[in-house]
């Protein structure tokens, strides 16, 4: 599962984004991973997060998808490739 959210202050001249993924590793834990940074600039951050059980790691990344949604960011559509 992928969510990506962007963030527009015209005022400010700030341009953001925030990515959050929940996918399996192969060793069957959950990995919950969270990259921010500003939009067509160098920097920003990674974190990961592991977690041995599903429900535990779908309630971190619901956690975050909720923050950063009162934070003022717009989900914006991803489109993952097939292959």
């Amino acid at each position: 599962m992928h969510i990506r959210f962007e963030k527009y202050d015209h005022a400010e001249g700030k341009h953001r984004y925030c990515l959050i993924s929940l996918t399996p590793t192969l060793f069957g834990d959950w990995c919950v991973e969270r990259a921010t940074g500003p939009l067509n600039a160098p920097g920003g951050a990674q974190k990961r997060t592991y977690f041995a059980a599903h429900g535990e790691a779908l309630a971190i990344f619901e956690r975050f998808r909720n923050q950063q949604l009162k934070r003022g960011y717009a989900p914006i559509p991803v489109q993952l490739g097939l292959f």
